[in-house]
């Protein structure tokens, strides 16, 4: 099998990272194993390249090195530089998985299956140990770490670096035997965080990691012994003037050194290797005094003995999925006019007037920029998606459909025909019904959740409160209309499951607040199109938790503010002071003389129309109903999460 340099994506190791990996494994090699003689070690490359880390193996002190390299012009370079290296210029996958080693470190390639089907179909008809562990939305790497962990003797290390992306990613997404095979076949001893750092020079992308293996023994695995995983978080070089790699060879070094540094922090996980899921994100990066934080949250989100997670009261879903958005969002100018309270649709280069019926089939659409905390960007209307609801047509059969769709609605059915071999072969070739070209493919309704009945989304689209945030976020930002508001597939919206005891402003504050923001830092749940992490990873306070009246006054407070966020982002109206008051007035919480100051500072923020001042005002409210120390969380977000 051929497969080139360019394919797989060569990038070679730089010096400094090939001398710490082989120093690092090399220590933590000689602390685990009560061997002297390194000569005795049997060492693995998988992936040599130009053999930058096994000059540092050699410089050590290892003699019995093996190495695979699949360039062959790199052949006659390497054979000259390293002749003690029993080299095998073959592909590493076809290598015997019988034959053991102590240790086994490298830099392997990294291709995104993706991208490369025909590369990966080869690979699974040649290789046995692809066959075996092909999963779609792998990377070439998975292959690499499969077959080092079963070359690997018990109690051997494996060290590479990678990308880091596996960690985050659940079943669905590519690990589906990867963490699977780790969990039941080694320890994570040590994880290397360098994703603040540029590590390749030429790289896509820098999100990288090292991260060392120890293969289990019999006994640990019939026990289940627990280890811990120590992480060394990196953080990036604030000074603009040293080079990237300069800097992080002196942070390296110092790792080496066991030496302090202020962009280096070493801590034990929260996780253990026992607490590493096989389909879940493992997120690392979780130090113990972060978890105490969690675990306190975590303390007024308990229901039946169980924590109550976001994902136990809310479907998340995405917006309008369109066969063709460029044929169904409508552009003012270009595909309608809009005329006091005409609407004229384009067709065939003429624009027609719609009828009353048409116009309502018109919905103001919004792609996931809109979106703001507590509220949306009204200006930044997308245009107006032709919404033809199913449930309207839904006793009828596709023929009758059409015919009654072009009988009320005429002018739009007419638009749509002039595309109607477009659209027919969009949804042919994705196995859908051809002669749906008239409705959303996706994100018009939701099944239940005993999964017997669907949910018609228009009404709740139209006129009811909605909560919604992007596909791929960093931070949490929560949008909130309730006026009419659809959107793209690029954004998620909250559908309730069941009741909750809750009013939707509390849960809009409570997502938007500050003590949401550490659980996003803390568990890693950016947002990258998969909901998962969201639905899994925000618990959800139970009202049963806070039934002092003090805290349930807390509540109310909490909402009105919350009230006038939302009022503010969205321009619907100003909200009067005097009005302001008199909900105040009505809070129990305020009521105290010892309050008057707090009070005070509230109508000041009101008076000034500081949306910053009533957000930290509305984090604090939540620091005391859940018993937190701001102050502290602040330290902790700086510490571990703010470069």
């Amino acid at each position: 099998m051929d497969i080139n340099k360019n394919q797989l994506s060569q990038i070679f190791t730089p010096d400094y990272i090939a001398e710490f990996m082989v120093k690092n494994v090399k220590n933590l090699y000689l602390a685990k194993q009560n061997i002297k003689i390194l000569e005795d070690v049997k060492i693995l490359e998988p992936s040599a390249g130009k053999g930058v880390i096994l000059k540092y193996l050699i410089s050590e002190g290892f003699k019995n090195i093996t190495a695979y390299e699949i360039d062959q012009k790199l052949e006659t370079s390497l054979l000259k530089n390293y002749p003690d290296v029993k080299f095998k210029f073959d592909n590493f996958l076809g290598s015997n998985p019988n034959e053991k080693f102590d240790i086994i470190m490298g830099n392997p390639p990294y291709l995104g299956q993706n991208y490369n089907a025909q590369i990966f179909q080869e690979l699974k008809e040649n290789f046995s140990i692809c066959k075996k562990y092909f999963v779609g939305n792998m990377d070439l790497f998975y292959y690499f770490i499969h077959l080092g962990i079963d070359k690997l003797k018990p109690g051997g290390l494996l060290s590479f670096i990678t990308t880091n992306y596996w960690l985050n990613k659940s079943k669905k997404t590519g690990i589906k035997y990867l963490k699977p095979h780790i969990t039941n076949d080694c320890f994570m001893i040590q994880y290397i965080d360098l994703s603040k750092i540029k590590v390749f020079k030429d790289a896509k992308g820098q999100h990288n990691c090292i991260f060392v293996l120890q293969k289990k023994n019999s006994n640990e695995k019939e026990k289940i012994i627990d280890k811990y995983i120590q992480v060394i978080q990196i953080n990036k070089n604030k000074d603009p003037n040293p080079l990237d790699h300069q800097y992080n060879k002196l942070l390296f070094s110092k790792i080496l050194d066991r030496s302090n540094h202020n962009s280096i922090k070493i801590y034990p996980s929260a996780l253990t290797n026992n607490d590493l899921a096989h389909y879940d994100n493992w997120n690392l990066l979780y130090p113990r005094e972060v978890k105490e934080i969690i675990t306190q949250i975590e303390r007024f989100c308990i229901e039946n003995e169980k924590i109550a997670l976001l994902g136990d009261y809310f479907s998340i879903r995405n917006g309008m999925i369109l066969i063709k958005d460029e044929i169904f969002i409508l552009k003012e100018s270009d595909q309608i006019l809009i005329k006091e309270d005409d609407i004229l649709i384009n067709i065939n280069n003429e624009f027609t007037k719609l009828n009353p019926l048409e116009k309502k089939r018109l919905k103001k659409i919004y792609k996931s920029r809109a979106i703001i905390p507590y509220g949306y960007y009204s200006q930044e209307l997308e245009g107006y998606v032709i919404y033809f609801n199913k449930f309207e047509f839904s006793k009828l059969e596709n023929g009758d459909r059409e015919s009654k769709i072009s009988k009320i609605y005429p002018n739009l059915a007419k638009y749509l025909k002039q595309y109607e071999q477009d659209l027919a072969g969009i949804l042919k070739n994705a196995k859908e019904n051809s002669r749906d070209i008239y409705y959303p493919r996706r994100g018009s309704h939701i099944r239940q959740e005993n999964g017997r009945s669907l949910i018609n989304l228009e009404p709740l689209y139209d006129k009811s409160p909605k909560i919604f945030f992007k596909f791929i976020s960093h931070d949490n930002v929560f949008g909130y209309a309730m006026d009419q508001y659809y959107a793209t597939s690029d954004t998620y919206f909250l559908w309730s499951k069941k009741p909750t005891e809750f009013t939707s402003l509390f849960l809009l504050a409570y997502l938007n607040s500050n003590i949401v923001r550490f659980i996003f830092k803390s568990r890693g749940l950016a947002m990258k199109r998969s909901k998962t992490k969201i639905e899994k990873g925000i618990p959800l306070p139970i009202f049963n938790g806070f039934e002092s009246k003090e805290k349930n006054s807390i509540i109310k407070l909490i909402q009105i503010l919350t009230k006038w966020l939302v009022n503010s982002a969205n321009s619907i109206s100003d909200y009067e002071v005097h009005d302001f008051r008199d909900e105040l007035e009505s809070t129990s919480h305020l009521n105290n003389p010892e309050k008057k100051l707090f009070k005070e500072m509230i109508i000041k923020a009101i008076n000034d129309k500081s949306e910053e001042d009533i957000q930290s005002i509305v984090d604090n409210l939540f620091y005391q109903l859940f018993d937190l120390d701001g102050k502290r969380i602040d330290y902790l977000m700086r510490e571990y999460y703010y470069d």
